[in-house]
C-alpha cells in the first residue's frame, strides 16, 4: 500500500529519530502518544502500534514496526492499527520491519521490550477505561508463565483443571499474590516468573500487597497453601494427570 507524505498522521510526526520505544494507542481511529511511564501496560479492547529504534554500529537508525490487538478489540480500531502501521513505515521512508502481534500470541521480539513481561488488563478506550488503579482490580485472576529468559503470561480460567505439574501459574487476588510452582518446573522458570509477581505487585496494587509461593503437592499444615487451595474450595494438590 503506497502512502504520500501528506497522507502521514501528525502524531507521528518527528517518530523513530531517536534510540528507543515510543507506542500510540488508537482513540477514536486515531493514535494518540502512550507516555513512557504507562510503556508496558495495555488493555484488551485496544490497539496500539509500537515503534522500536535501534542504533546500529554504523550510526543508522534501524525501525521495528509493531501493532498490537487486544483479544476485545473491535474490527474497525484492528483495522486502523494497520493502517497507520504503514503510514509510519512511510514517514520513516518505507524500510521499517513491521509485525503483526496478538494479544496471547505475541513475538519474543515484542516481548523483549517489556520486561519482565505483559499483564492486559480488562477495558480499553471504547468502554471508558483510560487507566486502571491498582486498588479497582478486584477480580481474582490466574495467569500461566512460560518461558527461562522471555516469559510469556496469558490468563486462564480460574479453575483448577486449569493447573498443571509443568508450568508455573500467578494467581492474583485483591489482597495476595500467589506463585504455585508446578513440580517439572525449572528454576529459571521459577525466577522469571518470580519477576512477574514483583510487577503485578508494583504495577496493579500500588506495591500493596502480600505475596506468597506455593509449591505443588505442598500440605495443607502450610498457611500459604491452605490459602491458596481455599480459593478454590478444595484440600488438595494441583490436579493428577
Amino acid at each position: 500500500m503506497a502512502v504520500s507524505m501528506r497522507e502521514v498522521d501528525s502524531a507521528f510526526q518527528g517518530a523513530g529519530q531517536k534510540a528507543g520505544l515510543e507506542i500510540w494507542r488508537i482513540e477514536n481511529f486515531q493514535p494518540v502518544p502512550v507516555p513512557k511511564t504507562l510503556h508496558g501496560k495495555f488493555f484488551t479492547g485496544d490497539a496500539y502500534v509500537i515503534l522500536k529504534t535501534t542504533a546500529q554500529r554504523s550510526g543508522a537508525l534501524q525501525h521495528d514496526i509493531h501493532y498490537w490487538l487486544g483479544k476485545d478489540v473491535s474490527q474497525d480500531e484492528a483495522g486502523t492499527a494497520a493502517i497507520k502501521t504503514v503510514e509510519l513505515d512511510a514517514a520513516l521512508g518505507g524500510h521499517a520491519v513491521q509485525y503483526r502481534e496478538v494479544q496471547g500470541h505475541e513475538t519474543n521480539k515484542f516481548l523483549s521490550y517489556f520486561r519482565p513481561c505483559i499483564v492486559p488488563q480488562p477495558g480499553g478506550v471504547a468502554s471508558g477505561f483510560k487507566h486502571i488503579e491498582g486498588n479497582d482490580l478486584h477480580k481474582i485472576r490466574l495467569f500461566i508463565c512460560k518461558g527461562k529468559h522471555i516469559v510469556h503470561v496469558n490468563e486462564v480460567p480460574f479453575a483448577r483443571s486449569s493447573l498443571n505439574h509443568d508450568d508455573i501459574f500467578i494467581l492474583d487476588t485483591k489482597s495476595k499474590i500467589f506463585q504455585f510452582n508446578g513440580s517439572n518446573s525449572s528454576i529459571q522458570e521459577r525466577a522469571r516468573a518470580l519477576e512477574v509477581v514483583q510487577y503485578v505487585k508494583d504495577a496493579y496494587h500500588d506495591g500493596k500487597c502480600d505475596i506468597a509461593i506455593v509449591e505443588d503437592g505442598k500440605l495443607m499444615a502450610d498457611v500459604d497453601a491452605g490459602e491458596f487451595w481455599g480459593f478454590w474450595g478444595i484440600c488438595s494438590s494441583s490436579k493428577e494427570k
